[in-house]
């Protein structure tokens, strides 16, 4: 778990790969929001939540398929690093851009040796969904057991006596085509056009993963450490959907050991080539 000196020097690292996406999308015409935690600290403290570690942002199904079509083409490969979603490094269903020279090791993922281990930013993909609660479970569903196929192939480690029956059922019972199932479920609804979004691979529980599509809306640039970023238009609407009525409280020490870091090993200055091999 990384101490609040380490905190404070990625934090101005993750900024910068933000920074990066952001003056991108504008030059792209892709419409952006920071989602989660991101834009629960936005509007809670003007930036970062002092002791969190990463920085995630999503794009509805339209924007984020453009968004994928054009950044491996388009982006600083000197500085910067593409991780698509669903892919032999990443299988996971959403993509991330990670930074050169520079290590965020995580302890479950230091068997991948050929995987890019940089500081990075998560783009996650928000899916059209029903106002039907049963087929909006359907769709959550799905998410999560791809979800769970995908850590199988990261070799992902539990000590839930839960979690690992569920690897080992998605191991060894979800076919590639039945993936393919599963994925399509997700995004049924996506060439429809329905009032409500949902974020179906994060880690909120059901009820919290599904909000209306007009909380969206234009993006709301708001300051955001020493720039301006964009949440959704009614984002205290969407934080009182993900975080509850008292999103803007301090949550106590208890409620934050919930949401340990993510990284084992961080060097900001260092590339993560220099540390995997001994990991």
């Amino acid at each position: 778990m990384l101490n609040n000196k380490e905190i404070k020097q990625l934090q101005p690292k993750i900024l910068e790969i933000a920074l990066y996406f952001d003056d991108f999308c504008k030059k792209n015409n892709l419409t952006y929001y920071l989602m989660g935690g991101s834009a629960l600290g936005a509007v809670r403290h003007s930036g970062f939540i002092p002791w969190d570690d990463d920085f995630d942002v999503f794009m509805d199904y339209h924007n984020y398929s453009r968004f994928i079509n054009l950044i491996d083409d388009k982006i600083d490969k000197k500085n910067f690093y593409f991780q698509a979603e669903g892919s032999n490094e990443w299988p996971l269903y959403f993509s991330k851009i990670r930074m050169n020279d520079t290590t965020y090791i995580e302890k479950d993922l230091t068997q991948k040796k050929n995987m890019h281990h940089g500081i990075y930013i998560d783009i996650m993909c928000l899916n059209n969904t029903s106002q039907n609660k049963f087929l909006r479970y359907v769709q959550y569903l799905s998410a999560r057991l791809l979800s769970a196929k995908a850590l199988t192939k990261q070799n992902y480690q539990t000590s839930s006596i839960i979690k690992k029956i569920i690897l080992f059922i998605s191991k060894y019972f979800i076919s590639l085509r039945t993936e393919n199932f599963l994925l399509n479920n997700v995004r049924r609804f996506n060439n429809q056009d329905t009032m409500l979004v949902g974020h179906f691979f994060g880690r909120a529980p059901f009820k919290k993963t599904s909000f209306k599509k007009a909380y969206l809306g234009k993006q709301k640039y708001v300051k955001f450490e020493n720039s301006f970023l964009p949440v959704p238009c009614k984002v205290e609407k969407y934080l009182k959907v993900r975080y509850g009525s008292n999103f803007m409280e301090i949550p106590s020490m208890k409620e934050r050991n919930k949401y340990p870091s993510h990284a084992f090993i961080v060097d900001i200055k260092k590339s993560y080539k220099e540390y995997i091999e001994d990991c």
